[in-house]
């Protein structure tokens, strides 16, 4: 190999130290995943073993590369791209930390966070436990798909300190990898298409049929459902089951008309499906005495259309909402609404993380179902009651 001169030395350096960063962000190495060797860097930059030294230990300085003595050199999520962490409670001294594990779809993180319902209600109840117990409060949200590694090296470095609270379908897979660490976990579900061990259920067939039997008893024998497909996930599916159970055993000959949105994790394109389904459900309005839309998020697009088209709540239609957050009493009337009571689950998962001894499993194998409740509101009135204020009305 060539000698080169100080100057040309300097320039190669900085050559190499491009390329490398090139080569990291086309994602041919994963986040901590482990280089090549030095020696076959080097034959791959054509360049020799001390230039590759002196732009590894540049790029460590930089904070693209770690170097472990003993085991190589590994990429590191620099800019925090993979894993947003977010601290809501600092732990008092000696306590551990309960970390929120989310997900999101590269690019969606700010849409991800203003529509969660699932993540905002599961925080609000793990803070109050939290705060009552002088434990830490953090979450840590993850590039779907990409960000899997990242985050389980996140966890691996504080291990001893922390308890997780599993809130995404999407971290499932990795449950093997954080149990061979000692880290105690629970499952905020159902979640997935399998049970888990160690996990805290909103028991959402149980949310359906309080929907189901509620506008039954007021006589809606033709309804409206809208939701996820239930092919998409164990929630959608045990939602719709249980809502057209209990509507069924009243109405056999009853009518539930289905408007079902697909499944995807970018906000935008949600909001855009959210729309066709409310456009969709304004072909039904004459069709039916009553909506039961099995997510608030679905509602907050669904319902605003309607409005906007001439729909009246209770006059046209009836409605029944699930989720009972914040936003089913901006309304008017109020909606009518299932509570998941999400806050409770995750009280209920901080006891049961609180309660682990030196980091061991929560339980070899722990099933709690949180029970869901009506709450009557003015947006659900009996049949006979639509049909006379639609009658009043023409």
């Amino acid at each position: 190999m060539a000698v080169l001169k100080a100057n040309e030395n300097v320039s190669v350096h900085a050559d190499v130290k491009e390329r490398m960063v090139e080569f990291l962000r086309e994602k041919r190495i994963p986040v901590n995943g482990k280089l090549p060797p030095l020696r076959e860097l080097s034959g791959k930059f054509n360049v020799s073993l001390a230039t590759i030294r002196k732009a590894v230990l540049s790029l460590e300085e930089s904070g693209e590369l770690s170097v472990r003595h003993g085991s190589g050199v590994y990429v590191v999520d620099k800019h925090g791209e993979l894993v947003v962490e977010t601290t809501i409670l600092r732990p008092f001294r000696g306590n551990k930390t309960i970390c929120v594990i989310d997900s999101f779809a590269r690019g969606d993180l700010e849409g991800h966070y203003l529509d969660n319902f699932v993540l905002s209600e599961t925080l609000q109840g793990a803070k109050e436990a939290c705060l009552k117990s002088k434990w830490g409060l953090k979450v840590l949200s993850f590039v779907i798909g990409e960000g899997e590694q990242a985050i389980l090296q996140k966890i691996a470095e504080c291990k001893g300190d922390v308890a997780l609270m599993v809130v995404t379908q999407h971290f499932l897979n990795l449950l093997d990898s954080v149990e061979k660490m000692g880290v105690p976990v629970v499952v905020l579900g159902p979640s997935g298409t399998k049970t888990y061990k160690n996990e805290v259920c909103i028991d959402l067939f149980e949310a359906g049929v309080l929907a189901g039997d509620h506008l039954a008893e007021l006589g809606h024998q033709k309804v409206l459902y809208i939701g996820q497909h239930p092919a998409v996930a164990k929630t959608s599916y045990l939602r719709h089951s249980g809502f057209c159970y209990a509507h069924k055993k009243v109405f056999p000959q009853g009518e539930i008309h289905e408007i079902f949105v697909s499944d995807t994790t970018d906000s935008s394109k949600l909001r855009q499906l959210f729309l066709g389904a409310a456009q969709k459900a304004l072909e039904f309005i004459n069709s039916v005495s009553a909506i039961f839309i099995s997510s608030e998020q679905i509602a907050l697009t669904v319902m605003p259309y309607l409005l906007q088209h001439g729909v009246r709540i209770p006059e046209t239609v009836s409605l029944v909402t699930l989720d009972n957050s914040r936003f089913a009493k901006l309304f008017t009337p109020m909606w009518t609404s299932i509570d998941l009571n999400r806050p409770g689950a995750a009280i209920t998962a901080f006891e049961l993380l609180s309660a682990c001894d030196n980091g061991s499993p929560v339980s070899p194998f722990f099933k709690y179902f949180v029970p869901s409740r009506l709450v009557i509101r003015d947006s659900a009135v009996s049949w006979i009651q639509n049909k006379k204020e639609t009658s009043v009305k023409e």
